[in-house]
């Protein structure tokens, strides 16, 4: 038999001192005088000697209480069999430190109770055995097996942090880790509030050689407010005007929230919002109209206040101003001065006028819209540039020629799935109404039942019905003059008539053709990219500068923290590899040498918004029969029982029920043997 504790064995020596009270007591007589008392001293020395049996028996009794009361201290055990008492164990251990630890429980913060229980996970073993503290971060000295004293260490260099994993990497690290030590009894800890978000186990995930031991931890409150994202509606953000900002924001509780303020700070400068109501459990889209000034580069933070859980109320953005749109006119014979004159007109358009036998291919990207002028016809070559074109989000317009051969735009038609050029007639036609819930003219006039001056035609095609088409503008026998189709990133926008004032008046009508050639070149379906996500996103991709063409040299990235990233060449971009140097959310400044040429934007990850956490009977399907799930609130040290499941049989009760035992036989004896 051997002892847990036996420094409380010290506490025996004590029982000395009622023996010796026992011993040296003596009771004073008072002296009475008496007639002859020969023949009561028989009677007397046996009723002495019944008193003093009594009496040691009781002492007997508590001694033995007192005793086996000590003893249970002590924790008195029998080793197991010597081989699973020798076995050494390899022992990983996983603390969740992201951001949904900072909850509140009944013993202080998720996060400092974890930290405390894998201390006493430790403290079970011995010195012999081998320990991985693992936490989200996953770097690489997490990946490897230490000592004790090692072990306790890393685990107070755990700190709170952004980045959060599936239940299924932290497994698989684990088992990697455990996997290389041979000879050892592997053993798992997860301490971790189980949220449902994170937890993606199938069984095939399940090490069988490991044991697993799952210690959830409960909060206090699961309810939970979050700026989930938020995106420009336009692709192209237009200096000295107003840009709309779509955000939406998630009720994760189970209870409605009133008046939650949602305000945006714009380069440092805050601007309040009104205030939204959210259902439980309820997500909601709203629109912020923010007003962009000339500045290259813009920061934006929207924020809402949520307590107590802090970590998902700002979403940080950034993005660049296009200080002008490049629009591309490509023409065939006759110059389409008008044209180019009316593109001049608009703030921001920088019109670019080129002959189709003089064309660069490459540069088509560089523009937000290409028109077509009056083409002779599209070849399958330049139908394939202008396709890559609008994977990066370059809108088109075309205006046929008139009296074009019938193959001319065929392999344009058949590429982008757009409507055909049929049957051109030169007879008169008026344009008679506007598609008013189309994006191009929704917002275009104050006064949509005015009467407009719309366009008339004197030549124009018949086109017919393509893939995904929207009729925009329409003549009043209902055919169409104006339709829209998607086109991968961008859209195309197809016209009935040519452009030539011979046969189109469109371009004397500015309050139609102006507000169409403005949101024809801000159209998309490609969104501005804002920002990124810490522990997701370790490549960014940003075009090259022309500034600086060389830039390895001088770079960094500098917000929050600041670190020098690693850069390569990826086809007309560069490519920032980050790897887990993000650790901060925040805007960061791209900088070459002391130069400022780009803004990233970098936001936690929303995973644990949802403060839903998964039951036990549904964490005992995911693991199996190798898992034990520790109820943590009835445990005071769990070192303590560890060491009694791993590497004993404990007697600590019996003892105790045997101290009860011999209290019980005292209380008898006092009780029922009564003095003679």
């Amino acid at each position: 038999m051997q002892f847990l504790f036996p420094g409380f064995l010290w506490v025996l020596s004590l029982l000395a001192l009622p023996v010796v009270i026992h011993l040296f007591y003596f009771k004073r007589y008072k002296k009475v005088l008496f007639t002859n008392v020969r023949f009561l001293k028989e009677l007397v020395e046996e009723t002495s000697s019944r008193n003093k049996l009594k009496n040691l028996l009781i002492l007997l009794s508590r001694l033995l209480a007192l005793s086996a009361l000590i003893l249970a201290f002590a924790q008195p055990y029998f080793p197991k069999g010597n081989k699973e008492n020798t076995q050494l164990n390899a022992v990983s251990i996983f603390i969740d430190n992201s951001h949904s630890m900072s909850a509140e429980s009944e013993q202080g913060s998720l996060f400092s109770q974890a930290k405390r229980r894998a201390v006493e996970i430790i403290n079970g073993y011995t010195e012999y055995d081998k320990f991985q503290i693992l936490s989200h971060d996953l770097s690489g000295k997490q990946l490897r097996l230490l000592s004790k004293s090692d072990a306790i260490s890393a685990i107070q260099e755990i700190d709170e942090g952004p980045v959060v994993n599936l239940m299924s990497k932290i497994l698989k690290k684990q088992s990697q880790t455990l996997s290389g030590v041979e000879g050892f009894k592997k053993e798992s800890y997860i301490i971790s509030d189980f949220q449902k978000s994170i937890i993606d186990i199938t069984s095939e995930q399940i090490d069988s050689t490991v044991n697993y031991h799952l210690v959830p931890l409960q909060r206090i409150s699961e309810n939970n407010l979050s700026l989930d994202s938020a995106y420009f509606i336009s692709p192209v953000i237009i200096p000295d005007q107003i840009n709309l900002l779509v955000f939406s924001l998630t009720n994760h509780g189970n209870n409605p929230i009133q008046n939650v303020r949602v305000s945006y700070l714009l380069n440092g400068q805050e601007f309040p919002h009104t205030s939204l109501n959210l259902n439980a459990q309820q997500t909601i889209s709203d629109t912020l109209k923010v007003y962009v000034d000339t500045s290259p580069y813009q920061k934006l933070i929207l924020k809402i206040k949520d307590y107590p859980i802090l970590f998902d109320d700002e979403y940080h953005a950034a993005f660049r101003v296009d200080q002008e749109i490049k629009v591309l006119v490509i023409y065939d014979n006759i110059l389409p001065q008008s044209m180019l004159n009316a593109l001049a007109a608009i703030p921001h358009f920088k019109p670019m006028l080129v002959s189709s036998s003089s064309i660069d291919y490459s540069k088509f990207s560089d523009f937000r819209l290409i028109v077509l002028c009056d083409l002779n016809e599209i070849s399958s070559g330049f139908t394939k540039e202008l396709y890559k074109a609008s994977s990066d989000g370059t809108n088109i317009i075309i205006f046929p020629k008139p009296e074009a051969e019938p193959q001319a735009y065929q392999s344009l038609e058949n590429q982008f799935g757009l409507s055909s050029f049929k049957n051109f007639d030169k007879t008169r036609k008026e344009v008679g109404s506007i598609n008013l819930e189309s994006e191009l003219f929704s917002d275009v006039f104050t006064n949509p039942k005015a009467n407009l001056k719309l366009p008339f035609t004197q030549g124009q095609y018949t086109l017919s019905n393509g893939l995904s088409s929207e009729t925009i503008l329409s003549y009043r026998d209902g055919s169409p003059f104006l339709m829209k189709s998607r086109a991968n990133n961008g859209y195309i926008y197809t016209v009935a008539s040519p452009i030539a004032e011979d046969y189109n008046n469109l371009i004397k009508s500015p309050e139609i053709l102006l507000p169409f050639l403005f949101k024809a070149a801000i159209s998309g379906n490609a969104r501005i990219k804002l920002a990124y996500t810490i522990g997701i996103d370790d490549v960014i991709l940003l075009p090259k500068s022309k500034e600086f063409p060389n830039p390895e040299k001088g770079f960094s990235l500098s917000g929050p923290e600041e670190f020098i990233p690693s850069i390569r060449v990826a086809g007309n971009q560069w490519a920032y590899e980050l790897y887990d140097q993000i650790k901060k959310p925040g805007i960061y400044e791209v900088k070459n040498q002391d130069q400022v040429i780009d803004l990233i934007a970098f936001n936690e990850n929303r995973l644990e918004s949802n403060m839903e956490r998964i039951s036990d009977d549904i964490l005992n399907e995911y693991f199996g029969i190798n898992a034990e799930i520790i109820n943590e609130k009835s445990i005071t040290d769990l070192g303590i029982v560890i060491k009694e499941s791993k590497s004993k049989k404990s007697l600590w009760w019996i003892l105790v029920l045997g101290s009860i035992l011999f209290l019980i036989l005292e209380s008898l004896l006092i009780r029922l043997w009564k003095n003679t």
